[in-house]
């Protein structure tokens, strides 16, 4: 059905497209006519509403309220800029910073420390009057450079000034600084336009020249300086003009490597700080510090001094500085040098039990680049447990008397000319006495102090001296100790098998020279002893530990000369119940004790162990030596 309904279709498109077809005829109908249809009159278009809508829709809405507000505001604002635009500029009532001059009339040179004059002039060349002029003075306090540490003159309320007035005013300053420094003197003009509440300011800075100093300060030192060698600098405060009345000090800050050793005169406050009061202009004050400078080769050290006065509340302090000065010293390695090794280390400080063999070595070598003859090593052995009797001076020459090592050429062939890199050693030794029985001994140490010198021969016959000085300290440790003993309390005695014995134990404190602080005693119990616990009475910290067996005495601080001056013990119970394979033995009640402390003089940890404490009561002269194994 579909197959023909497609050839109809194609049948039809052939014939309408053949134009020789004549099967389809053409027949002319007729020709079209115009045909009119009523339409109503609702549907036309009203031209005169048309037009209306039209002018309308292009004609400006009215102007708002607020809109023409805004607009005469800003048209008055305009006006009112313009105005005064007008007003300022107009010649006659205008104010210029640049119509008003300030002259000083003064010397521009002055003394640290004496009164200045100075004549202020203040011109006002405008058409218009000041008002409210205020005249404001500042100047540096000190000598400092800081900008905030200034002096203000009290305010000089001048008035009006009118137009072509000149106004004077005398004021007199005191400025500090060094010598050629440049200090500034500001004057300031506050003042108020005619009929205007604006603040303007005119300034004006004076320079004046500080011809000569109120203090002087020279500082003698050297250059250079071989690290942990004695180093002194002298510091000479000279008065100029004339000394403030309020604390005049002098002040040095030190180096973070400087050691102070001493000053002349001591120092009124730390180790820092000289009242120099006493300063006249012939009668300076000198100063000299000495100490020991301690860093590298090649390092730089930087020595200040001030000289000033203080605020009062603090006089460590120097509040406004009248003159300071600086010193470089630079660390050398020295020319002839002494290294000193104690028990094979090189150490500034030691740590050594009393009695102890000491064994010391002195390495020098020669680092300039030229010869050194005549050279001597002398070792210096002082202190409150050095003993005279142990020292063994090798092959030096040791003088009793001095307590002195002498090694030079006639002992050392090589010290008599030592070329440039050439070294050697010497060495000793010796022992410092035990502490045991010296109550009186506080802070035990012993000192060696090792000075090499020699000559470096110059042009002619002359010779430069070279010295070298180095110190080691050997500090001694208190001879703190721990005893224990046992004694019979109850029980079978001698100890039975599976019969219960029970012991007495107690510990004895001895210390000699120096407190310790942070001591402990510790020990533990073995498998077939059993706690009891502290004795009645007993105060010591002592606890005992289940999981670990360990009886643990937390001691504390424990003070010099205990056991002598004063004793120091604790005291518990133990309990012994032998097992039948302890038969015919001497069981142990406590192993080994160890105890442990700081040394607070030498800040060290020392330690030491005391032995096990068996049924054996050694320590009671009435026990039978039998009564201490077990028996059935």
């Amino acid at each position: 059905m579909i197959e023909d309904s497609k050839n109809k279709i194609e049948d039809i498109k052939r014939h309408l497209y053949d134009p020789n077809d004549k099967t389809i005829g053409h027949q002319r109908e007729g020709i079209l006519h115009q045909v009119n249809h009523p339409v109503s009159e609702e549907w036309k278009i009203d031209e005169s509403n048309l037009n209306d809508k039209m002018n309308n829709k292009y004609k400006k809405p009215p102007v708002s309220i607020f809109k023409k507000f805004f607009i005469i505001s800003a048209v008055f604002f305009v006006g009112a800029i313009g105005f005064a635009v007008y007003k300022f500029s107009s010649s006659n009532i205008s104010v210029s910073n640049d119509k008003i001059n300030i002259n000083v009339i003064g010397n521009a040179f002055t003394k640290g420390g004496d009164d200045l004059s100075l004549q202020i002039e203040i011109s006002n060349t405008n058409n218009s009057n000041l008002q409210l002029a205020n005249l404001i003075v500042e100047y540096p306090k000190g000598a400092g450079d800081n900008a905030n540490d200034v002096v203000r003159l009290p305010r000089d309320s001048i008035g009006t000034i009118k137009p072509g007035e000149t106004v004077i005013r005398n004021i007199k300053v005191k400025l500090f600084g060094e010598e050629k420094s440049i200090k500034n003197i500001k004057i300031s003009l506050e003042y108020h336009p005619e009929g205007s509440n604006a603040i303007f300011t005119k300034d004006k800075l004076y320079p004046v020249t500080i011809s000569l100093a109120p203090v002087s300060l020279n500082i003698e030192a050297p250059t250079s300086a071989t690290s942990n060698q004695p180093v002194s600098f002298k510091i000479t405060t000279t008065l100029n003009t004339s000394l403030p009345d309020e604390n005049p000090i002098l002040q040095v800050t030190y180096p973070n490597n400087f050691v102070f050793d001493s000053a002349i005169p001591l120092p009124t406050l730390g180790n820092s700080t000289w009242d120099i009061s006493s300063l006249t202009t012939t009668n300076p004050v000198v100063i000299e510090v000495k100490g020991r400078l301690i860093g590298q080769d090649g390092e730089e050290q930087v020595f200040h001094a001030y000289a000033g006065t203080t605020n009062g509340t603090n006089q460590s302090v120097v509040n406004v500085i009248y003159s300071s000065i600086l010193q470089k010293v630079t660390i050398a390695k020295p020319f002839l040098n002494a290294t000193i090794l104690v028990n094979g280390i090189d150490k500034t400080e030691y740590s050594v039990s009393g009695g102890e063999n000491i064994n010391a070595e002195i390495s020098w070598s020669n680092n300039l680049t030229t010869r050194i003859t005549d050279g001597q090593i002398i070792v210096s052995l002082s202190g409150n447990v050095f003993d005279k009797n142990s020292v063994n001076p090798s092959n030096g020459f040791y003088d009793s008397a001095n307590n002195q090592i002498i090694w030079d050429k006639n002992s050392i062939a090589e010290l008599g000319e030592i070329n440039p890199g050439n070294k050697g050693t010497v060495s000793f030794s010796f022992k410092p006495l035990a502490l045991i029985g010296l109550s009186s001994i506080k802070n035990p140490q012993v000192s060696i102090k090792v000075s090499i010198r020699g000559r470096e021969p110059l042009l002619g016959s002359t010779y430069n001296a070279i010295n070298n000085f180095s110190e080691k300290i050997i500090k001694v440790l208190s001879d703190f100790q721990i005893a224990s003993s046992a004694a019979y309390l109850a029980g079978s005695l001698p100890p039975k098998v599976e019969t219960e014995t029970k012991y007495t134990i107690t510990w004895t404190l001895s210390n000699s020279a120096n407190t310790i602080n942070q001591a402990q005693a510790r020990s533990s119990l073995p498998i077939y002893v059993k706690w009891i616990g502290l004795t009645p009475g007993e105060n010591e910290n002592v606890t005992y530990n289940d999981i670990t067996r360990e009886v643990i005495w937390n001691i504390g601080s424990v003070r010099p000369n205990t056991g002598i001056d004063l004793n120091r013990e604790a005291s518990f119970v133990l309990s012994l119940n032998p097992s039948s394979s302890q038969f015919d033995s001497v069981p142990q009640l406590m192993k080994d004790i160890y105890l442990s402390g700081i040394d607070s003089f030498s800040n060290t940890s020392i330690k030491s162990t005391r032995g096990s404490v068996s049924t054996s009561l050694a320590d009671d002269p009435n026990f039978l030596p039998i009564n201490g194994r077990v028996t059935k």
